[in-house]
């Protein structure tokens, strides 16, 4: 049987048509793009299926870098802790957008790394700390309790209804007579520091005399809550170089404050607020007592500082040199 020319053409072209309509529409035409270029624009210019760009990346990469903060002796604040810096990794970064993985709320994936500061707070000579870094939107709560006991279960309450950690300086001699409430402290998950024993005034001891008082109140502390405390509270704020020194040598950091409640003066709840949540700054140090008002005020404080947008931490926290993300 004899083939003619027509036969061909009318058996077969219409299939060789749909061949090449179906090659365009599934993007065959790629044959006719050099390859490294199609590449190089794939990896360099697109992430695969979440629309962020390299350039993107690079672009906000610089915005969030920042250098490290060395911990310093300020002439007013005195000892200032130090504070990480942020280094984002772009290539590892890069590599996560383009396997189409999501950051939060559908944003970069980051891959960020903090970068210790040359100096850190234990490099600097013993001084004490009245703020923590104030390039952290950070604030602390601190309670110093030699007295007040009925009122510290309120004082709890209010924290826990929050979800906020709260740093307890707690006078060893206190302590002696109510280890329930020092356990139930730390069963709570607050930070427990010592306030001496005895509320008492350091500046004319001995050295050996400081020493003793800070060991008694630490091991009655320990002994009621499991805790060793590694921050110290002056009662009443009197301190000299001596007591810090020795605080120091113990391992513990001399912990003052940058706003406070006056709460002893037994002022009226708005008033104390006022004074805290009007001069908030980031990196202030709370000070409050287990007063009467003072759960009432502590409700309005920390709806007050959370409305500023502060995250409440406690003072170890404070003075971490991890920098927020």
């Amino acid at each position: 049987m004899k083939i003619g020319k027509g036969f061909i053409q009318k058996r077969f072209l219409p299939i060789i048509r749909m061949l090449v309509a179906f090659l365009v529409m599934t993007g065959a035409s790629w044959w006719a793009v050099d390859p490294p270029i199609l590449a190089n624009v794939t990896s360099s210019h697109f992430a695969s299926s979440t629309g962020w760009t390299r350039e993107d990346v690079e672009r906000e990469a610089a915005k969030l870098s920042k250098p490290p903060q060395n911990a310093r002796i300020d002439r007013v604040w005195k000892a200032i802790p130090d504070l990480n810096g942020i280094e984002v990794d772009v290539e590892e970064t890069w590599k996560r957008v383009q396997s189409g993985v999501r950051g939060a709320g559908g944003g970069i994936p980051w891959v960020i790394r903090q970068v210790p500061a040359e100096v850190s707070l234990k490099d600097l000579p013993p001084a004490p700390i009245y703020r923590g870094n104030g390039s952290k939107k950070q604030m602390a709560l601190m309670v110093n309790v030699s007295w007040g006991e009925e009122h510290v279960p309120d004082l709890l309450r209010v924290l826990d209804r929050h979800q906020v950690k709260a740093t307890f300086f707690l006078d060893g001699k206190w302590v002696a007579e109510h280890g329930d409430l020092a356990s139930a402290i730390a069963k709570a998950g607050h930070e427990i520091g010592t306030h001496g024993w005895g509320h008492p005034d350091l500046r004319g001891k001995s050295v050996g005399q400081i020493k003793q008082n800070l060991e008694r109140s630490r091991r009655a502390i320990e002994e009621a809550s499991g805790i060793r405390p590694a921050l110290f509270a002056p009662p009443a704020g009197w301190y000299d170089d001596r007591v810090v020194k020795q605080a120091w040598g113990m391992g513990m950091y001399t912990i003052m404050w940058t706003l406070d409640t006056v709460d002893w003066k037994r002022p009226p709840v708005h008033l104390m607020v006022r004074r805290i949540v009007g001069h908030a700054e980031p990196g202030a140090l709370v000070l409050m007592h287990p007063t009467p008002g003072t759960p009432a005020a502590l409700e309005g404080i920390i709806q007050g500082l959370r409305g500023k947008g502060y995250d409440l931490v406690t003072v170890s926290n404070l003075l971490s040199p991890e920098r927020p993300l």
